[in-house]
Order: structure tokens, then sequence, then C-alpha cells
């Protein structure tokens, strides 16, 4: 008795049926029918004491027999049944016993250990006439032979496999056929029709003097239609783009030991309507740069435009910096409150304060990106912060999966949950109106899911060795691996952060710096003002609320917040909240509202103001003369119906009309 060791793809026979063994993981060995069934999982130790079990692979020995099995499976019973017959007569007739690995076995009269081959072959053939089985020893010798050289299949009548082929194709039309697919294989989805048009047009004009015996349209329709399908033209060009883009090789997973090793940065259109301060209904785009370890955001921008390398560049600048405090999302969901994350020890180290977003803070190492124009843009500024860049290969979604997957989580956990949703192509877009989204608010609500669900839903990706029955979330994972990562990433400085920043050049003006129709201005340009000459100024595209100085003396960056910003408190940021009622109950009571982290006053709603505002009685001489009129006057008249939309359609009347008495431009960007 030897050793008996089963590998992968060994054959056994269990349970009454034939298994082959394709894989071994935690929960044992899974055994895959050879016929139609389902694989199961079991424990290879306790199966082989079962008495239907029978193991044949595995050693020299039992090599063909292991592959007689696979070949019988595969065919019909009619067929099967036939090949056994014969192979258990040529057995006989060459080992004397039917079963030469039975050592019990004992051969019949005629069969013995005294026979020849050559004499149980003559034996063999009379007895089966006798039965009336018509064949010789002739015979019998080339079937054994056919089995010896092919297996079990050598043992098959060859006239019973052969079946009707219809007409022969001509050579020429083959040939034909296969230079048409080839050059039609990046156009646009055609009918079989259409090629079969084709082919007959080539071969007339390749082969001008030959007379060819076509065959019928329906016959050559039959011939063509799976050659078509094996190219993949019968199919959408979409999908015929997708299998292109497949790699001709095994899928490699990549593979990363610490957060920030590597990380995939992306974008990509939402598939929601969004509706912007002006009025304006958009698509949003997307920024993402997804940690490969850990699965989790790096950063993201939302885009009311196709991005740009400043807006990449102004990513990264994030990416780095310390996270701090976002407008408008729940103080229950900053790094303070989180129960999963360090935040502790990142608020210690510098990486974020405690009204940050709760997070992970991630350093970078390698950041893969595809080879659009925005991105090989800003592979510049990816190499200035120390990162290494890989470009991905074109059009190989597959060079980034995580990120990838993260948009389609975006896609069906958020976006598919949002009135505005307007799928991923038009065939999905039903007629019925849409009420778009406005744009801050999606912003918000992008925030409120990555931090809330996405970072604390359980990925099916994550599983580990010691674990091999749970999964993890991205906040757990890196919350993990914290302590475990050498070094501690520290975050770029403000004076850092704000060197990232897009450059321009200014004059200080007596009431500020002017930039992006807003006007700038802090206590400390005082001694810059009777200056002249150009000063740089640094600002951030996505933050409208200040901008940065440089002192030309000290090198230090002046903070200059927008002059706007007091008026932006006479928006509403939440349509819901007790104080936006308190005010409608009370409208003459002023009431203080927090906006970026700092104490803003506020004055009784113009609405009401406009409302109790005594009558002007006018000269009856005056009123038949043409009344002055205000600019904007019927633009930015300020009505409380319902006529004029949503309420930030309506604040922003309610900003620019207040402009106009101010002698302001309108619409001078007003941070919503």
């Amino acid at each position: 008795m030897q050793l008996r060791r089963v590998n992968l793809g060994d054959i056994i026979s269990w349970d009454g049926r034939d298994w082959i063994v394709d894989a071994h993981g935690r929960n044992g060995s899974r055994l895959n029918p050879v016929t139609d069934g389902t694989p199961r999982w079991v424990d290879m130790a306790t199966i082989s004491h079962d008495g239907s079990f029978e193991y044949h692979g595995g050693s020299d020995g039992h090599l063909g027999v292991a592959a007689d099995r696979i070949q019988l499976a595969m065919l019909d019973p009619a067929t099967r049944a036939d090949a056994l017959f014969w192979l258990q007569h040529l057995t006989e007739a060459r080992f004397g016993v039917v079963d030469p690995h039975n050592p019990d076995a004992v051969p019949r009269d005629g069969y013995g250990p005294e026979t020849t081959i050559e004499g149980r072959m003559e034996r063999k053939a009379q007895e089966l006439n006798a039965a009336g089985i018509k064949t010789s020893r002739t015979s019998l010798f080339r079937k054994d032979a056919q089995y010896r050289a092919h297996g079990i299949v050598g043992l098959i009548d060859g006239r019973r496999a052969k079946e009707s082929t219809g007409q022969k194709i001509p050579q020429i039309v083959d040939d034909a056929a296969h230079r048409v697919i080839a050059e039609h294989l990046g156009a646009t989805t055609r009918d079989v029709l259409y090629y079969l048009d084709k082919v007959k047009q080539r071969v007339r004009h390749d082969n001008p003097d030959i007379d060819v015996n076509w065959p019928s349209d329906r016959t050559l329709r039959r011939w063509l239609t799976p050659l078509l399908d094996a190219a993949g033209l019968t199919k959408s060009a979409q999908h015929r783009r997708s299998e292109g883009n497949r790699p001709k090789r095994a899928f490699q997973p990549i593979l990363a030991t610490y957060p920030g090793q590597f990380v995939e940065i992306d974008s990509n259109t939402l598939d929601v309507e969004a509706v912007m301060p002006d009025g304006k209904v958009i698509r949003p785009y997307m920024t993402a740069a997804i940690d490969v370890f850990t699965d989790s955001v790096v950063g993201f921008h939302i885009h009311g435009g196709v991005p740009s390398s400043t807006d990449h560049a102004i990513l990264f600048a994030r990416m780095v910096s310390p996270r701090r405090a976002v407008d408008r999302i729940d103080h229950e969901l900053s790094l303070g409150k989180s129960k999963v994350l360090p935040g502790s020890a990142m608020i210690a180290m510098g990486q974020a304060n405690s009204e940050a977003p709760a997070m992970p803070f991630i350093a970078v190492e390698t950041l893969t990106m595809d080879r659009g124009k925005d991105f090989l843009a800003s592979r510049a500024a990816a190499e200035t912060l120390g990162w290494s860049v890989i470009d991905a290969p074109p059009h190989s979604p597959t060079a980034k999966p995580h990120v990838e997957r993260f948009f389609k989580s975006v896609n069906s956990l958020f976006l598919s949950r949002i009135d505005s949703y307007v799928g991923n192509s038009p065939e999905h877009r039903a007629r019925a109106e849409r009420a778009a989204i406005p744009f801050a608010s999606l912003v918000d609500q992008m925030w409120a899911f990555i931090i809330t669900v996405y970072q604390n839903r359980p990925h099916s990706g994550f599983v580990l060795r010691e674990h091999p029955g749970r999964t993890f979330t991205p906040n757990q994972m890196y919350a993990a691996s914290f302590d475990a990562t050498a070094g501690i990433p520290l975050p770029f400085s403000d004076r850092d952060y704000i060197a990232l920043m897009p450059r321009d050049e200014r004059t200080i003006r007596s009431d500020g710096v002017h930039l992006g129709n807003e006007i700038y201005d802090s206590p400390e340009l005082n001694d810059l003002r009777t200056r002249s000459g150009k000063f740089e100024v640094r600002h951030d595209p996505y933050d409208s609320e200040r901008v940065w100085v440089r002192h030309p003396d000290t090198s230090e960056w002046i903070t200059c917040h927008a002059r706007s910003i007091r008026l932006a408190a006479l928006l509403p940021h939440s349509h819901s909240a007790p104080e936006h009622r308190q005010t409608s109950e009370r409208p003459n009571r002023p009431s203080t509202r927090t906006l970026s982290g700092r104490r803003t006053f506020s004055m009784p709603s113009p609405l009401v103001w406009q409302r109790n505002r005594p009558a002007r009685r006018r000269h009856a001489s005056r009123q038949t003369q043409r009344p002055r009129r205000r600019p904007d006057h019927k633009l930015y008249e300020c009505r409380s119906d319902s006529r004029h939309g949503t309420p930030e359609k309506e604040a922003r009347r309610v900003v620019d009309w207040h402009r106009c008495r101010l002698h302001e431009p309108a619409g001078s960007g007003v941070v919503v």
C-alpha cells in the first residue's frame, strides 16, 4: 500500500458520480462533476473512508483510467454504451481478464496465462460472431491499436459521428468572408445580409474570371452567422470595444501592502442632473482618488464642467494638506465623533482637526492615472509632490479597477436614489420630467454618502487569512494599518498648500483686491494700498471666500476674505432647519448663523422688509412722469410667491437686488 496524494485535476468517484478536483481552500477541496451538476466543497479525508470513494488519478498506472472516465462522461448514452462494450472485450482479449487491476480476477477458459494475445483475439472474434456481432481478428487488432493511441475516443464508430454538413462552401468564398470580417472589426454593427452582400462583392472583385458555384442564400447565412458571432460583429459596438479592451492574459491583481503604496485616480460623469446657481442644468463631473490597500477615498472633487489639469492640481494639494472642516456637513460626521478611525492620533500628528470629515489621511506614493489630456498635463504637479506616476494603457479600465468599482458603487448606492437620476445611457431614461438637484446639495450629500456609507460598508475584497469568514470596511482597514505602517505621513503646512494654488498678479486698490468679480480685503493690506505695482495672489478656484496675498517684504501670506461673505448669511442652507421656520414666524428678529466656522450677522428678511414698508405717496403731478428705473428692476424684483422657482434662486435674487441698491454689479461671486 502506498500513500495517496490527491492533486488538482485528479479524478475520483464518490456518491455514484465522477468528480474532478479543481480547487483546494480553507473549506476543503472543491469537486466539480464531470457531467452536469453543481460543484461541492468536501473534506477529502472524510469522504475517502466512504465505501463509494474511488481514486482514479495521481499515479502513472491510473492516468489512462482517469482520462477514459472523462472522455466517457462527455459522450451520449448510446455511444458511451457502445464504447464500453468494445472496451470490455478488448481488455479481456489483451490481458485475459476483464479488470486487470483486480488481483483476484480469474481468467475464463481459453484466456489463461498459457495463451497468446493472437489466440485470445481469435477466440474473442469467434465468440462475437457466434453472438451475432460481425467482426474479425483484424478488426479487433485495429480497435485495440486505436484505443491505445487515442483512448476511449478511438473506440467510437466514426460512421455514427458523421453528420450531414450540407453543401460545401468554396474556398474562395471562405477566404473572402474572412477578409471582410477583418476589415469590419471596428465598424458599426450591421445585419447578416450586409456582410453577405460584401462577401459576394469581394469574390466578384477578386476573381472576375472565375465562375463560382454559389450555394443558396439560406446556406450562406447559416454558414456566415457563426463566423460573425465569433468576431462579435452582430453585437453592439460598445460590447465589441469592451471585449477588445480585455487584456490577452490572465488577470493580475494589484497587490498593496500598506496605505498609499498605490492610489488610482479617474474622472467620470455623474448620472444625475444638477442645477447650478445660475439656473443652468448640467451633468456634473467627479474626480476621485482611491487607495488600493484600504479602498478608502483619498480625495474627490465634483466639477460643474469638464475637469482640467488645474482642477487635478488643486485636488492633489488638498490630498497632501491637513483635513479641514467642510461647510454644511453634519457635526456628527466629523473626525472627533468617529469611533473607528484613530481620530486622536491623527489630530495629534497634524493630519486633521477635530471638525474635519471622518475620512483617513493617506500619504500617496504611487499614482495611477489614464492618458487623458487633463491628467497628462497634471503629471508635473504630481511629480512635484514626490509621487511616482503610472500611466495606464489606453482604453484599459482594468488598470484602475478600484476607482472604476468606486464609481459603480456611487452610481448604484447613491445616485440611483436621487430623483434627478438619468441612468447611464439614454435607453434607461424615462420621459417623465425630473427635478434637478441643486449643485451644492449634491456635493453635501456626496460627502455624507462617502463618510457614512462607503467608508463604513464591508467590502468583499477585504478577506484576511486570519479571519476567512469576515469582511472589513475601509475605515477598519485604515485603523488596523495605522500603527503597523512604517513611518509617519506628515501633511503639508498651510504655506505649502497656498504655494500649490493657481497664481495671479493684482494691484491692491483702496477697497482691496479685485479677482473674479469679487473684492477681497484684510486690515493687513493697509500698508500695501499706497504701493504701486502688482502683487502675487494665490486663490483656490473651489473656495471663493478667501485669497492669499504675498507680502513683498516678509514673504508671508496675508489671508483676505471676500466682501460678499456677509451677504452669504441671506442664503437658506437648510430648508428644513428649525432656524428657517423661526425666521418666517418672527421675521424682524435678527439671528446669528455660522458660515465656514465664523460668526456672521443676519438682517431681517428683505421679503418681510418690503412687505412692511409703508407705501410712498407720490405727487399727482409726478404720477404722469416716467418713473425712475432701477438697474435691472424687473430681473431683481423681490417677491415671495412660488413663480420664481427654488429657494436658492429666490435667495440669489434677494442678494442681487441688494447689490443693485449698493450700485454693485449683479452676480458678482455669491457663495452658495
